[in-house]
């Protein structure tokens, strides 16, 4: 069942690349938007994604100027 977790679930670096940004850009963006999770048992820092959150942190990234 952990298996499955890991494969809905994508890593900090690889939403970096999809998005186009950098690793630092994509942390700023997650502390103004609130979206991505650390791992239960994990003080590494790092960030996962859902499908879902992934899709969110697009429409922020390409949300027009006000």
């Amino acid at each position: 069942m952990a298996s499955e977790m890991v494969r809905n679930q994508i890593d900090e670096n690889r939403a970096a690349v999809l998005l186009g940004l950098t690793l630092a850009q994509l942390r700023l963006l997650c502390e103004q938007s609130g979206l991505g999770h650390e791992p239960v048992g994990d003080d590494s820092g790092k960030r996962l994604f859902t499908y879902r959150e992934l899709w969110r942190l697009c429409r922020w990234v390409v949300r027009p100027a006000v």
